[in-house]
């Protein structure tokens, strides 16, 4: 059985490979897409300034949509069970493809005096949210995990890096949960599987982004109580990965 930094490393290098392919096809697409650009833009333009209503002196009405707050759904039909002690029955899950990912190195200096060692328990503490999920039976959490923070001037000054992941697998790491967690922001990440445009699900009333893979890797970005997540999972079905965002956002 392999040991945890030979999994670990092994799961980078396919990571980085993915990359590398989806960097070579986005480069073919280009070539013939450049040709394109000028009549499409013209179009886009022109179809653009139509349905938006340029030529129109009627302003549009807003929408029920328009007036939600953000990354909460606060509007629900009695008709189909829906109610704020229900909100499992206003569930909506919409996956999204994800096609490629981009990728940028980023140098963090991180100061070895400035380091703070917290276990799971005071870190869930500190972000003010438990940030452990429950996951399938066979699916374990790895041994001996803890988390780190970072505090400026020796480690008595104001937190300036808070980064920390969880990682779950089955005994012969064909199943495979990672959860990233960073409080006041979405998880600070040097691949982005997500342009942001994306349609949204809906879990328990939160906002949801969630992606697949052509390999079949899962994907999801949300923010939760004041803080950023991002899952991965990998062998896992749809209803599983959806049940394990479901069981953070309670």
């Amino acid at each position: 059985m392999k040991s945890y930094d030979e999994l670990t490393n092994d799961l980078l290098e396919r990571r980085d490979r993915y990359v590398a392919d989806q960097k070579k096809k986005r480069k073919r697409v280009m070539g013939v897409a450049t040709s394109l650009c000028c009549f499409c833009l013209v179009a886009l333009l022109g179809f653009g300034m139509w349905q938006g209503g340029m030529f129109n002196t009627t302003p549009p009405d807003e929408t029920i949509d328009d007036a939600l707050y953000p990354g909460i759904k606060d509007t629900f039909d009695d008709k189909n069970g829906e109610s704020l002690d229900n909100p499992a029955a206003n569930n909506k899950i919409i996956i999204n493809t994800i096609n490629g990912v981009s990728a940028d190195k980023m140098n963090i200096a991180l100061m070895v005096d400035d380091r703070i060692e917290m276990s799971i328990e005071e870190l869930c503490e500190y972000y003010g949210v438990d940030y452990v999920p429950d996951v399938p039976a066979d699916i374990k959490i790895w041994p001996d995990q803890s988390g780190v923070i970072y505090r400026r001037n020796g480690g008595t000054g104001e937190v300036y890096w808070d980064g920390n992941v969880l990682n779950f697998s089955n005994e012969d790491f064909t199943r495979l949960v990672h959860v990233e967690v960073d409080k006041g922001s979405y998880v600070l990440q040097d691949y982005l599987y997500f342009k942001g445009t994306e349609e949204r699900s809906v879990i328990n009333n939160h906002e949801v982004l969630i992606g697949l893979t052509e390999n079949g890797y899962y994907y999801s970005e949300f923010m939760y109580n004041g803080v950023g997540f991002l899952i991965d999972a990998e062998g896992v079905t749809e209803d599983e990965f959806v049940a394990i965002i479901a069981s953070i956002i309670q």
